[in-house]
């Protein structure tokens, strides 16, 4: 009976609660916006102490951004599904890509979505960069290293990943170590390879009274571009593109550019969190060996500081004019709507950077029995400058800059500025209550807005409930979520100046999202259900001609996901399927149905092999999926004159993993699906999945 009143206040308290299940942009955070995975951890969900870090042999956590607040995540060691893990596939139910590991992806999951980012060229890389959200630090009792090498394809087309992480304990204060990721994909499509280098040097240093984590990143990818294939036919319906036979290299497929195109989008990081907390001592009734009480320290108070500074910049580079390329939409031969140096060479640049700095004052949850929550205030100063260089050398302005495709209403082609500098600077002062303590009730609940600046008037109000219980003896968790903003639009929808694309939208106005949803977990029967709805008022996309839009009226979406898991003896199932709707597909397109399922064997040989043959498959329904625009990295509708409809494929992949002491490594047939269902793999509007390849890769772990 105590059981159905929570669930009942709960479930009433869900429709007001408020809470930030997507985070990134410039503003708050919350720790229901973590992944399904990273939410699997204990009752304590933020480490009280650094004592309780050193529980384990090795243990991997999180930070809260601002605040700096660890909470433990789990390691990748999972002994099944390893080479799933390594997919594009893997980092989202339904996500839309270019085919190369590494290369621009967008979730199809509208609930997924993070806020752009102000630098939004770096947002379609999001899966592959550091963040304070994901940056993961380490306590151990003895060294840990992980190394993990995959590959697919031949000589021509071969993808490889090369991914580390190195890390030690000083003594039981001090942290060192330093991660490690290369991509390089030489593309099955002409053109369409890519190469991502990064790395982090990370540190941490804890005692009862000062703590402090940092890390510098760096980052340097680099994106071909081809455009997506020049006709789709050459994958659908090969009979009629080829008469005489589809021919084995898919680099001989026409793609839009004739021309070699590349991005390259670099970035850099530098993020230290600091606290300095003030407390007491307790004796407890236990002894050390000399025979002296032992004791404990209790934190009351912590003083917090936190500095966050990145640099981000782009180039977009080609050595001819794409324009002389078969990427044409119009009698003129030109592909883009707006061009501002049809025949010189393309060599477009920009830049930003931003320093954060935050200083909070909390009082600690749980120093005393009657303290049943902590409470946080904070200040935070954000400066952030952007550097736009619109002039293109070369370029006879007077010749082109009365066409109808080259003329913007108030520019002065004749007279452009070799140079454009932006500053802003914004002031936030925010609140955080939050409970995390104990498993009937939990939650947080947070507040932002900006007093001064650039961003005045931008608020985040967020929230979280949760409450724990034992259901067939088994844990039943219900959570409540949701969050109400009013955000100021990314400088990149709100100025652009390059070769293509040019725009200054000084009247967009703030976006405003209420979002509200729920989920409940049951781990006797392996269900997870959610379900969600949100209201978006002044929603940013980009348009059929690649340019920012802001749409005028409400736009709501909403979602319900079930994930189901069979599992008995060596046999195992796991499903998850996702219903969502937009009230306005012309500006939100979605597909409506997105599934998973996995089915596989698990045997363990000698008591040392763990083997695990299987197959999964991927499907979404189909629609009108985006376009991909290399000028301005973004994901954009199609045009209404070449829409196609994307989806209605399972991607069916093959595999065997194997798992012996601390090695893991596996095969897989990827897409195995291309060579017997409809050859429809087309990832997004124009831009197809890999066809059949096999993959394979090793991942071993060094800590003994």
């Amino acid at each position: 009976m105590k059981h159905c009143l929570y669930i009942l206040v709960l479930l009433m308290v869900s429709a007001a609660t408020v809470q930030a299940q997507r985070g990134g942009g410039r503003g708050g955070f919350s720790l229901s916006n973590l992944s399904s995975s990273q939410k699997e951890i204990p009752d304590s969900l933020l480490v009280a102490d650094s004592t309780a870090l050193n529980s384990k042999r090795i243990t991997a956590y999180r930070l809260t951004p601002l605040l700096g607040e660890a909470y433990v995540a789990p390691l990748d060691t999972n002994r099944l599904n390893f080479g799933n893990s390594t997919l594009v596939e893997s980092k989202s139910l339904a996500v839309g890509y270019l085919a190369s590991l590494g290369s621009p992806a967008q979730t199809k999951i509208f609930s997924e979505r993070k806020e752009p980012r102000d630098f939004i060229f770096v947002d379609p890389y999001d899966y592959y960069i550091t963040t304070p959200e994901n940056a993961y630090f380490y306590n151990t009792k003895i060294p840990y290293t992980n190394v993990m090498y995959t590959t697919a394809g031949g000589s021509t087309n071969k993808e490889e990943q090369l991914k580390a992480t190195m890390t030690m304990n000083f003594g039981k204060k001090l942290n060192i170590g330093g991660d490690f990721d290369y991509i390089y994909g030489r593309g099955h499509y002409k053109d369409n390879g890519d190469k991502l280098l990064s790395y982090r040097l990370f540190g941490s240093y804890q005692t009862d009274r000062y703590e402090v984590h940092a890390y510098l990143s760096n980052f340097n990818f680099v994106n071909y571009e081809n455009g997506g294939l020049a006709n789709d036919s050459t994958i659908n319906h090969p009979d009629e593109y080829f008469p005489e036979g589809r021919p084995s290299d898919t680099k001989s497929y026409d793609v839009r550019y004739l021309a070699s195109a590349w991005n390259r989008v670099r970035g850099k990081q530098y993020f230290l969190t600091q606290r300095y907390n003030l407390g007491f001592t307790r004796e407890l009734e236990e002894t050390d060996e000399e025979g002296n009480p032992k004791e404990i320290f209790i934190p009351v108070s912590s003083i917090i500081h936190t500095i966050d500074y990145e640099d981000n910049r782009r180039h977009f580079i080609s050595n001819s004019s794409l324009i002389d390329s078969a990427y044409v939409v119009d009698d003129n031969g030109q592909r883009f709507p707006r061009i501002y140096g049809l025949g010189a060479k393309l060599d477009d640049q920009t830049s930003s950077w931003k320093l954060k700095n935050t200083i909070g004052l909390s009082l600690r949850e749980g120093f005393q029995d009657w303290v049943k929550f902590g409470l946080t205030a904070f200040v935070n100063f954000e400066k952030r400058r952007f550097k736009l260089e619109p002039r293109i050398e070369g370029f006879d302005y007077g010749k082109y800059g009365r066409g109808p495709y080259f003329s913007v209403e108030g520019l002065d082609l004749n007279n452009l500025p070799t140079e454009k500098i932006y500053d802003e600077f914004s002031t936030y002062v925010g609140a955080e209550i939050s409970k995390h303590r104990g498993s009937i009730l939990t939650y947080d609940a947070r507040g932002e807005l900006c007093m001064v600046g650039s961003d005045i008037g931008e608020f985040r109000a967020t929230g979280n409930l949760q409450t724990r219980f034992k259901l067939f003896k088994k844990d039943a968790t219900i959570r409540a979520n949701g969050y109400i903003k009013n955000v100021t639009p990314a400088f990149y929808m709100r100025h652009n100046h390059s070769r293509y694309f040019w725009w200054d939208n000084e009247n967009l106005n703030m976006i405003q999202q209420i979002y509200a949803g729920g989920e409940i977990n049951l781990e006797s029967t392996g269900t997870t259900l959610s379900a969600g709805v949100e209201s978006i008022q002044n929603y940013i996309y980009f348009d059929e001609i690649g340019v920012p839009n802001q749409h005028g009226s409400n736009l709501q979406a909403v979602n319900a996901r079930l994930k189901q898991d069979f599992h008995f003896r060596a046999f195992g199932w796991e499903n998850e399927v996702c219903w969502q709707l937009s009230s306005d597909d012309d500006v939100l397109p979605l597909p409506q149905l997105s599934a998973y399922s996995n089915i596989y064997l698990a045997v363990k040989l000698a008591k040392v092999l763990t083997v695990q043959l299987g197959a999964n498959v991927y499907y979404n329904s189909a629609y009108y999926a985006p376009y991909y625009e290399s000028a301005t990295q973004q994901f954009q509708i199609q045009r209404e004159k070449d829409k196609v409809k994307v989806g209605n494929y399972p991607l069916v992949n093959a595999y065997v993993n194997f798992h012996l002491k601390q090695a893991r490594f596996f095969i897989m047939a990827y897409n195995l699906s291309s060579k017997f269902a409809e050859p429809n793999y087309f990832s997004l509007a124009h831009y197809p999945l890999n066809p059949m390849v096999l993959k394979m890769g090793i991942a071993v772990t060094f800590n003994n």
